[in-house]
C-alpha cells in the first residue's frame, strides 16, 4: 500500500497547473488533451471541495493506494 498527503496549498497549485495545460490545449485545438486535464483537474478540485469540510489545520488529504 502506498499514500501520499497533499495540503490544500498544493491540491490548488496542481489545479492551477492543470488549468494552465487545459488553456494551452484548447488554444492548440486538442480537444482530447483538453479532456485530459480537464478530467484530472475536477479529480483535484473534487478531493479540495472534500477538504474545506474540515478545520484548516487538518486540511491534508491522505490518498492511499491500494491493489486487489
Amino acid at each position: 500500500m502506498t499514500s501520499i498527503s497533499f495540503t490544500s496549498g498544493e491540491l490548488l497549485d496542481i489545479v492551477s497547473a492543470l488549468e494552465i495545460k487545459l488553456n494551452q490545449a484548447e488554444i492548440d485545438g486538442n480537444a482530447h488533451l483538453a479532456m485530459y486535464y480537464f478530467t484530472i483537474q475536477n479529480q483535484f478540485l473534487n478531493i479540495l471541495d472534500k477538504l474545506e469540510d474540515f478545520v484548516p489545520e487538518n486540511r491534508v488529504a491522505h490518498l492511499v493506494l491500494a491493489v486487489n
